[in-house]
């Protein structure tokens, strides 16, 4: 647990640096750049390309597990081998991501009002790189070389931030998201230069029937885990951009900037979680004192931030380039910092799950992230979410909902 909390503690400090690159994006450059009208397109477009990518961040959450099993023994020849073997997957299923893009992105994109050709390519972009990142800085993280990772995580906060600034007073939805790019593209490339050392050692064959079939009910299981919720996150932002008027998704995007502070806490906590509850299912300890530990910090921090936003919400709103004319929505800031922390002390108990090689949640899990979206189309439909309080109130039921089949499986 000592060295649990020490590398915690490193992660979360050098990953604010990324967070300030965030902040100054989503709550400075984007309001001062991009049109108001085209504001609530941001969120919805970036779902669209996360969920297309959704393969990439599989094969990354397989290989992590796998691979923290190996370091954990020493296996640094079969780590080797089996980044080797994913590597290879990963191209093939480019190629069948790209054309998928191709196809479905001209319409999507004209349903959320964005004409910007190089606006989708550069989201697109963003998005597959952002999910084949991980499949180094997770090798790091397996290896528990978290130093390194926190000089990656530096960098590249700063590489993005300098193309943000370059970019976007010229391009500003395109130079958002050529942002968005820069920052996995250092990742990718500080990974492999911190890597080089740990896997200067002959390759160890790894691959075999067995290893394949393991994997690849891992990659199935994980896809299934992230398909559904990523699919739910798409309909939940579409929904918004296409059944509210341009002041109400683009009100939504600017207050909900506040709730994301959330995920600077929990990111790190479950970057440095995930490879200590697969070590600890591997020796058949519990894995319980880690949700646990996360899941208060993350709820205890959440308390004290809907307290501020109850309180001096409107004066924080006003801090953001033409924040002041949103000054009618704050309402809505407790409320999804809360839904917030809700839905992120669900990731920790399902995360932790997945490390273990445990996928009976997905009993409860897929049945809940199909029927809430399908609500949620139909209700669009009937025009029954004529406000974005409404749409704001079937966020937050879902994630209570989330939370209390989470708390139910992990009592």
């Amino acid at each position: 647990m000592k060295n649990f909390a020490k590398s915690a503690i490193l992660l979360f400090l050098a990953l604010r640096a990324g967070d300030f690159v965030s902040i100054a994006a989503g709550m400075w450059f984007v309001p001062r750049y991009v049109s108001p009208e085209d504001i609530g397109a941001v969120l919805p477009v970036t779902s669209y390309a996360t969920f297309l990518s959704l393969p990439f961040f599989a094969f990354a959450s397989s290989v992590i597990k796998e691979s923290a099993c190996l370091a954990a023994e020493g296996e640094r020849g079969k780590v080797k081998s089996l980044l080797r073997g994913v590597f290879a997957a990963v191209a093939v299923v480019l190629a069948v991501v790209l054309a998928l893009a191709g196809v479905t992105a001209p319409r999507f994109l004209a349903a959320m009002r964005v004409s910007d050709g190089a606006t989708a390519a550069l989201a697109v972009s963003a998005a597959f790189l952002g999910c084949v990142a991980p499949v180094y800085t997770d090798a790091l993280q397996s290896l528990k070389r978290f130093r390194a990772l926190a000089v990656v995580e530096v960098g590249g906060a700063a590489f993005r931030f300098l193309v943000m600034l370059a970019a976007m007073p010229f391009r500003a939805l395109a130079g958002y998201f050529a942002g968005q790019a820069a920052l996995p593209v250092f990742r990718i490339a500080g990974s492999v230069f911190s890597l080089r050392r740990d896997l200067a050692v002959p390759a160890v064959p790894f691959w075999n029937a067995e290893s394949v079939r393991r994997m690849s009910l891992a990659f199935l299981a994980v896809l299934a885990y992230q398909a559904f919720p990523m699919a739910a996150s798409l309909v939940e932002q579409s929904v918004l951009r296409t059944s509210l008027p341009d002041v109400d998704s683009a009100a939504y995007y600017m207050v909900s900037r506040f709730s994301d502070f959330l995920y600077y806490l929990t990111f790190p906590l479950m970057l440095v979680m995930f490879p200590y509850t697969a070590e600890a299912a591997r020796k058949g300890s519990s894995t319980r004192p880690y949700v646990v530990k996360c899941s208060l910090v993350t709820l205890v921090v959440a308390a004290a931030m809907a307290c501020v936003y109850s309180l001096w919400g409107e004066r924080l709103l006003s801090l953001m380039p033409h924040g002041e004319e949103y000054a009618a929505y704050v309402n809505f800031m407790p409320w999804l910092v809360v839904a917030t922390a809700l839905t992120s002390c669900q990731v920790f108990y399902t995360n932790s799950e997945v490390s273990a090689g445990r996928f009976r949640f997905l009993l409860w899990l897929v049945p809940l992230h199909v029927a809430y979206p399908a609500i949620l189309l139909v209700a669009a439909n009937a025009d029954l979410l004529p406000s974005l309080e409404r749409v704001v109130g079937c966020f937050v039921a879902a994630s209570v909902a989330r939370f209390a089949f989470a708390a139910g499986a992990f009592l």
